[in-house]
């Protein structure tokens, strides 16, 4: 009897380790570059002078980037163009906010109500297109509503105009920011031409506008700030809450600090991509990765999460034959491999590294 036991036990324990093997390894894109906690944008609107002045060089001195929504009809932008490129050129995102700003508030000119839709296209276009040549830029541009309006023209006419105004922010951006104040964002269930900031932040000081954010950051979330003055000129924050604020940002890498734009295309290609286990023993994983996306436009490196089998403390990793690094966390016994990949990277080969001696 004592023997049969025994017999029975040894099958067990093989059959479910030769299970366990069976079963593929989980495979997931990160929710975010490196597996970072969460996201933030620090989004500028108007193209105002004060924008160069003070929160180009803070945003340098803390080694962040931001998002400019500019309004080529500004003089700030006509007269000072070699300085808007020279901010793109440090990493900054220039952006789509028309050439006039209209707007349906009554004290704001000009006033979109006397807008037809030719002249909405135009103010788009034109806007785009001057961005573009000054940057000789190919990799697509977003979009800021002026004034968080979505529409256009007289009132009656503003439910028909509304879905105009998104087929012209869609022919010629790729993603647009409202305003108003959505608060924290998932990216799972956002919608790409209305995506929210967290809400109005002139007069703020460094406390109030770090805390508009930390639920997001608890919860994993895209928190957008728009700003519009800094240390002067409407709508302002001093220049001293940007400044602690970016300070904030540069000493927390594990919040994912990036123009609006990246965050989007990092999270669209998130949702495009398709990434399936072909084949998995106890020491090599292949994994295959289709990419629908228009690589011109969405271009960054997504981070896969493998999850290994156990006994791996580390990993040699390859995508389409060429030797990629890899980072390996180890935690409660279980070991996860971190992998960067390329857009429209094919395939991806994972094997347990040997132990060193």
């Amino acid at each position: 009897m004592k023997y049969c036991f025994m017999v029975i036990t040894f099958f067990l324990a093989a059959s479910t380790a030769a299970l366990a093997q069976q079963v593929p390894p989980n495979v997931t894109v990160a929710p975010w570059p490196g597996d970072r906690l969460a996201a933030i944008s620090l989004t500028f609107d108007d193209a105002m002078s004060s924008q160069l002045d003070n929160a180009g060089p803070i945003l340098k001195k803390h080694h962040v980037n931001g998002t400019f929504f500019v309004s080529t009809g500004q003089p700030s932008w006509r007269n000072r163009k070699s300085e808007w490129k020279d901010l793109a050129q440090r990493g900054n995102e220039l952006a789509n906010h028309t050439v006039h700003h209209p707007c349906l508030l009554p004290e704001i000119q000009p006033h979109s109500q006397d807008y037809t839709p030719e002249m909405m296209e135009a103010e788009i276009r034109d806007a785009a297109q001057e961005i573009i040549t000054l940057l000789n830029w190919h990799r697509g541009l977003t979009f800021a509503y002026p004034c968080g309006n979505a529409s256009f023209g007289q009132p009656w006419d503003q439910v028909r105009n509304a879905s105009l105004y998104l087929q012209y922010v869609a022919k010629y951006s790729f993603g647009a920011r409202g305003a108003g104040g959505g608060g924290p964002l998932n990216p799972d269930e956002m919608s790409v031409l209305t995506v929210p900031d967290l809400g109005p932040t002139d007069g703020k000081d460094f406390a109030t506008l770090l805390a508009m954010a930390e639920q997001g950051i608890r919860t994993h979330q895209w928190g957008i700030y728009c700003f519009h003055g800094v240390g002067g000129e409407w709508l302002s924050i001093s220049s001293d809450s940007l400044d602690q604020l970016a300070a904030y940002l540069e000493l927390h890498p594990e919040i994912w600090t990036a123009p609006f734009g990246d965050v989007l295309r990092y999270s669209q290609e998130r949702h495009a991509a398709s990434v399936k286990v072909n084949q998995s023993t106890a020491t090599e994983i292949d994994i295959s990765i289709s990419w629908p996306m228009d690589a011109t436009i969405y271009d960054l490196p997504l981070t896969l999460k493998v999850e290994v089998p156990s006994g791996w403390r580390d990993a040699r990793v390859t995508a389409d034959g060429k030797e990629v690094s890899a980072k390996a966390l180890n935690q409660n016994g279980e070991t996860e491999i971190l992998i960067d990949v390329l857009p429209n990277t094919k395939a991806v080969h994972v094997e347990k590294k040997a132990s060193s001696t």
